[in-house]
């Protein structure tokens, strides 16, 4: 069990916790499997409204882009339904690597990704619909004001009367309405590290949340920010190794290849989301453009354009390592938050917790067969020694009777 101070200094790990193999290929199949949903569902909206594959191809490439204002109808509605599940498969691959962190926590270095898809497989329910209700309370306070204020527009001379007769309760509840903002976003934030570390139900995700903003809001508010800052320092330090690794291989490995290595990654770069390249976000960030800023246009064909491609799907998968890494990062220091936050406002270390998933487990049985079998290899011994003491003393006696005809000779 690694030992925590249970402030703000062990939010200084995040960094080094989210480099872990686990996390990051687990961030990997989540990604995938979000895109894979995502770019299905959207592919075949275009396609219902009226876009061919090639235009559809020629226009996003690999990465199509969710536009439900555009299609209309049915089209709209996949690609909503795809944004919806490629983030409810970004919270789940979220909490799992929660989860992983939190066994990390507890000592647990052998805990595998296949138990964590195991865990998630179990405990779904409280990633998924504890934001959505929270989501759903706020909904309802806002309809119930809706309807408040039908009744008073409605009710001749008496609503408008009852309305300002009960303002003040409309007050507090509207006052109520707007903590359950901050509510839905510790939710949001928060649940799948709520859920990862022991296993929460939605009802539980509701409860934390709002215990969260209400006795530990500047604790929750700082500590997400330093992690935050923390995740960010960790990406911009792994896009520039990566960045420089990247540089040293078109340096060392171009000094012998010619124009095929600026081919290649020109027609990579081809496949990449549509990202400009010369934007002022990315020119705050030299690292991430040194690497392209000197490529020319060189005719490719045969051998060198399909190498190209390749090198540009290995590439995505390079910039997938990068996100996950981030994702990890993030989902480590929500784990350490919650951790920490539980044992400052309930005096509870979640880290001395019993596993919640072995508490179905009948021990008591195996104990008892453990004993029944014990037994029966006892009985089973003590009837072998019996039965080697009755052959010895028949072998005494035969001994013996066998021995008086030899005396009564001797007599």
């Amino acid at each position: 069990m690694i030992k925590l101070h249970f402030d703000i200094r062990d939010l200084f790990r995040v960094i080094r916790l989210g480099w872990s193999g686990k996390k990051i290929w687990t961030g990997l199949c989540g990604l995938f499997a979000a895109y894979v949903i995502y770019s299905v569902l959207v592919t075949v909206g275009y396609l219902m409204s009226g876009m061919s594959g090639s235009e559809v191809w020629s226009t996003f490439g690999l990465f199509p882009g969710a536009a439900p204002g555009k299609v209309g109808g049915v089209a709209a509605i996949l690609h909503l339904l795809a944004m919806i599940l490629a983030g409810a498969v970004f919270f789940l691959t979220t909490s799992m690597m929660c989860k992983i962190t939190y066994q990390q926590l507890r000592g647990d270095d052998f805990f595998t990704s296949g138990e964590a898809v195991a865990f998630i497989k179990k405990h779904w329910g409280g990633v998924i619909l504890g934001p959505v209700a929270c989501v759903a309370l706020f909904v309802g306070f806002v309809v119930s004001g809706m309807i408040i204020g039908w009744l008073a527009g409605v009710i001749p001379v008496v609503g408008e009367i009852a309305f300002a007769v009960g303002f003040i309760p409309i007050f507090f509840a509207a006052l109520v309405a707007v903590f359950m903002v901050f509510a839905i976003i510790a939710a949001l934030v928060m649940s799948p590290a709520i859920v990862g570390t022991v296993g929460e139900d939605a009802l539980e995700v509701v409860i934390q949340s709002f215990s969260l903003c209400w006795s530990q809001p500047w604790r929750t508010a700082v500590y997400l920010v330093w992690t935050c800052i923390s995740v960010w320092i960790g990406t911009v330090a792994l896009s520039g190794l990566m960045t420089l690794a990247l540089s040293l291989i078109t340096w060392s490995s171009g000094m012998f290849m010619g124009d095929k290595l600026p081919a290649m990654l020109q027609i990579a770069r081809s496949y990449f989301p549509p990202i400009d390249f010369g934007s002022p976000i990315l020119h705050a960030y030299p690292e991430m453009t040194t690497a392209w800023s000197d490529l020319s246009n060189p005719s490719a064909g045969g051998s060198v354009l399909w190498a190209g491609r390749i090198l540009g799907v290995m590439l995505i998968c390079l910039a997938g390592v990068l996100f996950s890494y981030t994702q990890a990062a993030f989902a480590s220091g929500t784990s350490l938050i919650y951790v920490i936050l539980r044992k400052k406002k309930d005096d509870e270390n979640m880290l001395e917790w019993e596993d919640p998933d072995f508490e179905d487990f009948d021990f008591t049985a195996d104990s008892s067969d453990d004993q029944t079998s014990a037994e029966s290899e006892a009985a089973g011994d003590s009837e072998t020694a019996g039965d080697s003491g009755t052959a010895g003393s028949d072998s005494q006696e035969n001994t013996e009777t066998s021995d008086e005809p030899a005396d009564s000779d001797k007599t």
